[in-house]
C-alpha cells in the first residue's frame, strides 16, 4: 500500500519535452546552416597550418547539422538546448582562437625585439595568419549568427522552464 501511495506522488525528474516555436525553428535551422557555411573557407585556409584546430572544426560543424532537420521539423525543448549549447560552445572557441591568436602575434613582436622579453626562449609558431579581409567578415558573421542563435534558445527554452517549474510546484 505504500508502494502505491509513492507511484502516484512520483513525478519524473526529466520536464516534458514538448515542441516549441516551430516558426523560429525553422529560422534556427537557416541560422545553423549559415554558420556551417561562414566556416568552410576559414577551415581550408586553416586546414594546412592547424590540421588539428581545421578537424576540430569540421566536427563541431557536423555536430551542429544534427541539429537542423529537427529545428525544421518539430523542434523541442532538448533541440532548442543542445543548438544554444552548441552556438555558446562555439563563441567561447572563437574567443579563445581569437585571444591565442593576439598573444602568438604579441609574443612574436617580443621575440624580434632586442631587449625585454618576457619568455625565456623564443618560440616559433607555424600559425594561420589572422583573418583579413573577405575571412574576417566571416568569422564575425559567424560569430553574430552563433550569439542570435544562443539569444533565440534562451528566449523559447526559459519560459518553458519556468513554466514547468510553477506547474510542479502547483500541484
Amino acid at each position: 500500500m505504500a508502494t502505491s501511495a509513492a507511484a502516484t506522488v512520483w513525478r519524473p525528474t526529466l520536464p516534458v519535452n514538448p515542441v516549441r516555436a516551430t516558426a523560429a525553428g525553422k529560422v534556427a535551422a537557416l541560422l545553423v546552416l549559415a554558420c556551417v557555411a561562414a566556416h568552410i573557407p576559414v577551415l581550408l585556409t586553416h586546414l594546412p597550418h592547424s590540421p588539428g584546430t581545421s578537424l576540430l572544426m569540421l566536427a563541431l560543424s557536423c555536430a551542429c547539422l544534427f541539429c537542423v532537420g529537427h529545428l525544421w521539423t518539430k523542434p523541442t525543448i532538448r533541440d532548442w538546448s543542445t543548438t544554444g549549447a552548441l552556438a555558446a560552445g562555439m563563441l567561447v572557441l572563437h574567443a579563445m582562437m581569437m585571444v591565442s591568436m593576439t598573444n602568438t602575434l604579441i609574443g612574436a613582436a617580443n621575440t624580434a625585439t632586442p631587449g625585454h622579453r618576457h619568455r625565456s626562449a623564443p618560440h616559433t609558431v607555424d600559425a594561420a595568419p589572422p583573418p583579413s579581409g573577405t575571412l574576417e567578415l566571416l568569422s564575425y558573421g559567424a560569430s553574430a549568427l552563433a550569439l542570435i542563435q544562443v539569444f533565440l534558445a534562451v528566449v523559447i527554452v526559459l519560459p518553458t522552464m519556468f513554466r514547468s517549474r510553477s506547474q510542479r510546484t502547483a500541484v
